[in-house]
């Protein structure tokens, strides 16, 4: 096959932040006539349109475009159009690639089996020893735990792992199933990893030598509690559309062999103002428990706001959005 790579990665409001991962991928050991760097700002109002021209007047290997803020999705799908590759790889712009030949890895795995391969790299936690929030070991301990899945082969890699991240795979695959939908502003990429996985044959693989340090900007508490109840909406209307995968429905947390997380959702769908009055408590004992280094209780306490939160966001995509569907989701 045509082994052109198109790199494409969306940002928004990370000048500082975008500035070194162009440093970083710039060093690559990567074939410059046969790839390119296509960077999408998502309507950034700070330097970022600025950091962007000034080095792609030093470097024409990267291209950057620039569109209202619409989210990832509409971002990177415009990043598509405008490629030339028939491989592409999606990063994130908080992505530090963990070698030289992180390109080069991702390029070859898809020259050496077929064009109806994903391939997912290893999204790892940074190496510096800065405390960071709570909330960020618990992302980094649900990770671990899904790639030490992959790699004993507990975990069979699938649509529902997608992370556009680190994720790669053929420009005539990405096309066939339709590309992003700009009807997710949040879970996008897993949503279309189950439309791969339902409308072709691909195969998906844990490429675990393609890896990238994640420095990640989510920042706040305030940010993560809302994540977590958007990823509730969002998954409840994949749900809809994938009504076949009952393991990946949302309410599949109010049967969590975790009985204290299955106590919580319950509560949350009965009471879904609960969140609102627990996770002020919460959040600042975790501060508090990461503060002096109990790490492991910090991240239960985010797991819990995590679970209440995501259920929050269920129930009001559900029960509010969809009332006739509220006694159905529950006693399915």
């Amino acid at each position: 096959m045509t082994s052109f790579l198109s790199i494409i990665v969306p940002t928004y409001q990370r000048a500082d932040r975008l500035e070194l991962l162009l440093n970083w991928l710039f060093q690559q050991r990567v074939d410059r006539s046969t790839s390119e760097l296509i960077v999408v700002d998502d309507g950034s109002t700070d330097s970022t349109w600025d950091v962007l021209t000034r080095r792609a007047a030093q470097d024409s290997w990267l291209r950057p475009l620039r569109q209202d803020n619409q989210g990832q999705a509409v971002a990177r799908q415009k990043g598509v159009d405008a490629s030339l590759g028939q491989i592409l790889l999606f990063l994130d712009d908080d992505m530090e690639p963990t070698s030289l030949d992180f390109l080069e890895i991702h390029r070859l795995f898809h020259v050496q089996t077929n064009l109806k391969s994903v391939a997912f790299g290893a999204i790892l936690p940074p190496l510096s020893l800065a405390k960071r929030p709570a909330f960020e070991y618990f992302y980094e301990l649900s990770i671990r735990k899904m790639y030490e899945g992959f790699t004993s082969g507990k975990i069979q890699p699938a649509g529902q792992h997608f992370y556009s991240a680190n994720v790669s795979l053929s420009r005539k695959l990405f096309l066939a199933v339709g590309g992003f939908s700009s009807q997710y502003r949040h879970a996008e990429d897993r949503e279309l990893g189950l439309r791969i996985e339902q409308k072709s044959d691909a195969r998906f693989h844990f490429l675990e030598a393609a890896s990238a340090f994640h420095h990640s900007q989510t920042g706040r508490f305030r940010s993560f509690i809302k994540r977590a109840q958007l990823y509730g909406e969002y998954e409840f209307k994949m749900s809809l559309v994938y009504p076949e995968r009952f393991d990946l429905h949302p309410r599949m947390v109010l049967r969590s062999p975790n009985s204290i997380k299955r106590l919580l959702a319950h509560a949350t769908w009965w009471l879904p103002s609960l969140p609102l009055l627990l996770n002020g408590p919460l959040v600042l004992l975790a501060k508090a428990f990461n503060g002096i280094g109990l790490l492991k209780l910090a991240t239960l306490l985010c797991s819990a706001i995590y679970t209440l939160n995501y259920v929050r966001g269920y129930w009001l995509e559900n029960a509010v959005k969809r009332p006739e569907e509220k006694d159905k989701a529950y006693a399915a």
